[in-house]
């Protein structure tokens, strides 16, 4: 391609870099008037629509120009091709810009038609390598593709082999370092991509997190780097560092981002929660719930499970209620809706709430007021003076306790906790609940390196219907199969 048109789409990158979508997109439609037979302009227009289809797909306006710019891209880009069929630049479009096509539908939920968009963009990929195997950007797509069907359950990756889509996870994640270190065009989503998927899917945290915070650095005005290391705070407990990075979004973004916005109020809120900072936490959710941004089912069903569960810890029985009856079991809220069901079930009494209080002080590491909770449990247990709302409540308070001493470094009590009362966990009605005592066993069972016991543990957790769970149970079993191998 011309390198005047190269040094724009540069350009135009950075700005996308810098979340600043909408000078990006000036960029590109000039790219568009200066080249109009090439397509890149249009291919990197329809990739900002998706950034911003991403973040609201509720409107239906952007959905409507996410389908348009993608279809041009897609005319311009095999224009392109019929001029000079072998040029790898024309075949690389069509096969990123199906791609892009690919993920409109799988946003929608229509997997069968990103499934099908997903292969004729990989197709293009294959033939860009072929021709031109230091073409480093195609590796990117290649890889996430090999590496996402390899993680498909096994019922529907044999349907998957069967249509011609086959994974190979290894692959996957050797194709995408390609791109991040050789890349002309995509090496930085490559970087984080590669991240992610070590993040998310394997449980490298640490030296993921470094990469996040050296493109944060390089690219400071992005809040989706700032809120996904909030995120990795909040997750680990450091949940002051957390806040930082949360409250420092911008707040600009509401109306045309409208997801930022509500991602950094929600984890916010979150923290709040998670501190026993209750009425900061109600405060943030219902400044969240009162602004006029469009909320996806995930998030609205996220805001009602929490408002229950501060009701419910302040004993407003029918306020709580009323925000639980407001999950639907979804696909998008099924979390949400396992997590609620306890809650539904049974009423909060003094040793419920006192659970969820302890199990934040656990979660935080503040382990002198952990302590001091937990053994205000189980000598209210011991004494016998008070019924559990939960008839199972006694295997709720064993987990909790077996994970104060995992997080206090004591491995072994941990063990010794979990291995006194883990066949009898299956009195623990709630699927949700009893599945992530097996995960946390697991853990615990790992770090002792007791490979089988802790498969085992997992395998059983899988009985849970709950895709995150899954998720995590897969997460935990490559981990031990790392490990096994090391």
């Amino acid at each position: 391609s011309p390198a005047h048109l190269d040094q724009l789409v540069r350009a135009g990158k950075q700005e996308i870099y810098h979340f600043r979508l909408d000078k990006a997109l000036l960029i590109f439609r000039e790219v568009q008037k200066q080249y109009p037979n090439y397509p890149q302009g249009f291919f990197y227009e329809s990739y900002i629509t998706a950034i911003y289809f991403s973040q609201d797909k509720t409107n239906d306006s952007l959905d409507t120009a996410l389908h348009r710019t993608v279809e041009r891209s897609v005319d311009v880009g095999e224009a392109f091709k019929k001029r000079d069929p072998t040029n790898p630049d024309a075949l690389y479009y069509l096969g990123v810009s199906y791609g892009v096509l690919g993920i409109y539908h799988v946003l929608n939920r229509s997997y069968f038609k990103g499934y099908i968009n997903g292969r004729r963009g990989k197709n293009y990929l294959e033939k860009v390598v072929r021709i031109d195997s230091s073409y480093y950007d195609a590796y990117l797509g290649l890889g996430i593709f090999h590496y996402y069907v390899d993680l498909l359950p096994g019922v529907v990756k044999f349907f998957a082999s069967i249509l011609g889509f086959h994974g190979d996870r290894r692959k996957g994640i050797r194709e995408i370092g390609l791109t991040a270190q050789r890349g002309q065009f995509f090496a930085v989503e490559a970087k984080f991509v590669y991240s992610a998927i070590r993040y998310f899917f394997e449980g490298r945290k640490q030296v993921s997190l470094r990469t996040f915070i050296q493109l944060q650095n390089t690219y400071p005005e992005n809040p989706a780097l700032t809120l996904l290391i909030g995120y990795h705070y909040r997750r680990m407990g450091q949940l002051k560092q957390a806040l930082h990075f949360f409250k420092s979004v911008s707040i600009s973004y509401e109306k045309k981002l409208p997801q930022i916005s509500v991602m950094r109020y929600y984890n916010t809120g979150v923290c709040y929660f998670r501190m026993n900072k209750l009425p900061e936490a109600e405060a943030v959710f219902d400044s969240l719930i009162q602004k006029p941004i469009r909320k996806t089912a995930y998030y609205q069903s996220a805001l009602s499970y929490y408002k229950g569960l501060l009701a419910d810890m302040r004993f407003k029985r029918a306020v709580a209620e009323k925000y639980y009856r407001k999950i639907p079991k979804s696909k998008d809220t099924r979390y949400w809706y396992h997590i609620s069901r306890l809650n539904v079930e049974f009423e909060m009494d003094s040793l419920l709430r006192a659970y969820f209080i302890a199990s934040n002080q656990v979660f935080m590491a503040d382990f002198p007021a952990a302590g001091k909770t937990i053994r205000y449990i189980f000598e209210t247990l011991d004494r016998g003076t008070v019924s559990p709302s939960v008839p199972y409540f006694k295997y709720l308070a064993e987990d909790l306790r077996a994970k104060y001493d995992f997080r206090r470094g004591r491995v072994k009590k941990s063990e010794e906790r979990y291995r006194a009362f883990i066949n009898q966990a299956e009195k623990v009605k709630d699927d949700f609940y009893r599945a992530w005592i097996y995960i946390q066993y697991a853990r615990v069972l790992r770090e002792r390196k007791k490979w089988r016991e802790a498969e085992k543990m997992l395998n059983i957790a899988k009985s849970c219907d709950d895709e995150y769970t899954r998720l995590i149970i897969e997460r935990e079993k490559y981990i031990i199969k790392s490990l096994k191998s090391a």
